[in-house]
């Protein structure tokens, strides 16, 4: 895979979770931030297979 540079990816980051209450500013900047529904967090099944494609 390739950016929009044509350089490789070499990393991967994978968030395995929305609902983490440490609040820091890299990922929850806003007071009122507002949780994904469960319904549109990716299921194990397709993690694993974007995971596969990297």
């Amino acid at each position: 895979m390739l950016d929009l540079l044509n350089r490789p990816l070499r990393n991967l980051r994978l968030s395995v979770t929305d609902r983490c209450n440490l609040r820091c500013e890299y990922c929850m900047p806003e007071d009122d931030y507002v949780w994904l529904p469960r319904e549109d967090v990716l299921q194990f099944e397709e993690t694993a297979a974007l995971v596969d494609v990297f």
